[in-house]
């Protein structure tokens, strides 16, 4: 039976960004099986809406615009703002992500009785301490976000983990309905990439490229893949984001202009044609209990993958090396680069498993069970 489906995301939208990326495409996916979606969202995002969904914004703060993850003074009153905004919705789900939008959906569902479904991107206690750079505020941070850990999604009707690793990791906090759904991809916004188009305009030449295309937050580890590009002698670093990456820049600045391209964009198909223009990518990123989004549209494109241990996953095309090891990146990378025909078969390899294994369509599937067990379970108790 079609539903009212709230994706309540406490962040701009839409945006390039990796949480973004992961609520368009499962509301897209729903909306396409004769859902109604409505992602609850900030006031201000990048680009364009989707056609096939509604969107419900707090209101705009006149010169913010701020499209980076982590916490800020403006954020909290945009999260309240947000729970006011759900209390108005009639819904028969609210899918809240994160943190601060399954608190602001517990907030509504105390007003209207809505379930919530509570959606694990990350774990607070591994990452929320890394906005701060202070010993004592990285000390606090890392205790208000165990204790976010241990209390926000224990309160959810159910909750959907990102990963296998955060199954376990929600189930040991306490979580008694858990589904392990991984994210998607549409394979035919990926079919349309246009590597030489990129090539061309970003004057990249005939020397092999890896690739990063995410945001650079400090959580990424990019350190290890600057460094290890650094120890290689004809590789280019190829660093796409839609937020600044001058301190990427500045740490790469032994490298020859001809060796590096630093590249600000949201514009999807640009980025995607980047990827796809590159040799090799590059996920340095060390702990991940999600599920890092650019993984799958890397190899979805066809692009090997040199992974740390910590966001390397089970999926054909992945190289897979120890965490923090710039060495042991830098000659996975020059392995892949001297070896051609071996690297577009672990292309191939890797699209041929994206395609077959992580969909949208899929995930939408079992999102619709995980929904019909909550309203079942709320229907049997009456409420």
């Amino acid at each position: 039976m079609p539903l009212t489906v709230v994706q309540a995301a406490a962040f701009p939208f839409p945006s390039a960004q990796g949480s973004q990326v992961y609520v368009h495409g499962m509301s897209r996916a729903l909306a396409r099986r004769g859902h109604r979606v409505i992602v609850a969202c900030y006031g201000h995002g990048e680009g364009e809406v989707d056609p096939l969904l509604e969107v419900v914004r707090t209101p705009r703060i006149p010169g913010y615009g701020s499209l980076r993850a982590g916490p800020d003074l403006v954020k909290p009153w945009l999260d309240l703002a947000l729970a006011a905004r759900l209390a108005r919705i009639d819904a028969d789900i609210v899918h809240a992500h994160n943190y601060e939008a399954p608190l602001a959906a517990y907030l509504a569902r105390a007003l209207r009785g809505t379930p919530v479904v509570y959606n694990n991107h990350n774990t607070m206690g591994e990452e929320l301490h890394q906005y701060f750079s202070g010993r004592t505020a990285r000390a606090i941070a890392r205790r208000v976000g165990v204790a976010l850990d241990r209390t926000v999604p224990r309160f959810a009707d159910a909750a959907v983990a990102i990963s296998e690793d955060a199954e376990r990791i929600l189930g040991e906090l306490g979580c008694t309905d858990v589904t392990h759904i991984p994210p998607g991809v549409d394979m035919a916004e990926l079919d349309g990439a246009d590597p030489d188009r990129a090539r061309r305009e970003h004057d990249l030449g005939g020397r092999p490229w890896v690739v990063y295309a995410g945001n650079p937050d400090a959580y990424q580890d990019l350190e290890v893949l600057v460094d290890a590009v650094l120890q290689l002698e004809d590789v280019g670093l190829l660093m796409v984001s839609a937020s600044p990456l001058d301190a990427w820049a500045e740490r790469a600045s032994a490298l020859p202009p001809a060796r590096k391209r630093f590249i600000r964009t949201s514009d999807w198909p640009a980025v995607r044609d980047l990827i796809a223009a590159a040799d090799v990518a590059a996920l340095p990123r060390t702990v991940c209990s999600g599920y890092p989004i650019k993984l799958l549209n890397y190899l979805g494109l066809g692009v090997p993958t040199v992974a740390s241990a910590g966001s390397a996953r089970d999926i054909a095309g992945v190289v897979r090396v120890p965490d923090h090891d710039t060495q042991a990146f830098a000659e996975a990378i020059q392995r892949l680069v001297d070896r051609p025909s071996m690297a577009r078969q672990f292309g191939v390899d890797a699209r041929q498993d994206v395609s077959s294994r992580f969909t949208w369509d899929a995930c939408a599937d079992r999102l619709e069970r995980v929904y019909g067990r909550v309203l079942s379970r709320r229907n049997r108790q009456g409420g």
